[in-house]
């Protein structure tokens, strides 16, 4: 598959991975449509969508800013038809929009709280999915990838509506890929782990992030690995830990044993 003249949605772009996918996409062809709640919203150093569309524009790629809360149904209906109006087509769909508020214990998550992420993280991926879909058949396939992470099966991270969204994630990349598979959509989970982006050094502002955090953009690298160089209906209802990946590409080299010299 090339990115040359696919048109493909990225919500969560105005920072971190989803700002590193949306960049490179375009590098590789791709018209970006980036989207996030606000084109100017910015808290702390963390960049807004009119700064991610300006970085793809500034290395000579396509790139659109979409101006989207993923929890309003019309909204999403809406910015999804204004893309169709405009493109006539949709091929790649990344769900990358997520709320994480750190670690929380569950008798201190409101409801209102749990609300909001269930909100943002699944149903705002069930709703931008609900819209793509259509175009996607009319245009006989296309891609969606949901961002997870290693919270919807493991405990250790200590708030538990987070890991809830990303579980409910999952489940909905296995269903849609059972569902769409033989019209042509494949459904990808992309499983990162913990990224040093401007969210995670404010959730955690006593850690040293080098020791253990990824660099944001590995998410994005193995993204166009998996659309440029090999075949996503290969992994269509998986969920693929980005490490894993990169290294079985021979994009990364394995980590050392235990007790090996490095």
């Amino acid at each position: 598959m090339s990115l040359q003249g696919k048109v493909a949605v990225v919500t969560g772009a105005s920072r971190g991975i989803g700002r590193e996918i949306c960049l490179a996409l375009a590098a590789g062809g791709a018209e970006v449509w980036a989207a996030a709640r606000s084109l100017d919203e910015c808290t702390g150093a963390a960049g807004t969508l009119r700064q991610t569309v300006a970085a793809i524009t500034a290395a000579g790629g396509a790139g659109e800013p979409l101006a989207v809360d993923v929890r309003d149904a019309h909204a999403v209906d809406s910015a999804f038809a204004q893309v169709l109006y405009r493109c006539r087509r949709l091929d790649l769909l990344v769900n990358g929009a997520g709320l994480m508020v750190g670690e929380l214990r569950f008798e201190d998550t409101s409801p209102a709280l749990w609300r909001d992420i269930l909100d943002t993280n699944l149903t705002g991926a069930f709703l931008c999915c609900r819209a793509a879909i259509p175009a996607m058949l009319r245009g006989k396939g296309g891609v969606i990838v949901n961002l997870s992470s290693g919270a919807a099966v493991r405990t250790g991270f200590l708030n538990q509506a987070y890991g809830v969204s990303k579980a409910g994630l999952d489940r909905l990349t296995r269903g849609l890929a059972d569902e769409y598979r033989d019209r042509g959509i494949a459904c990808i989970s992309l499983s990162p782990s913990v990224s040093a982006t401007e969210t995670v050094r404010r959730m955690y502002p006593e850690r040293d992030l080098a020791a253990y955090a990824r660099p944001p953009d590995w998410p994005a690298r193995a993204l166009v690995e998996l659309l440029c160089h090999d075949q996503p209906m290969r992994y269509t209802g998986q969920v693929l830990p980005v490490r894993a990946y990169l290294t079985a590409r021979g994009l990364l080299e394995p980590d050392p044993p235990p007790g090996g010299d490095g």
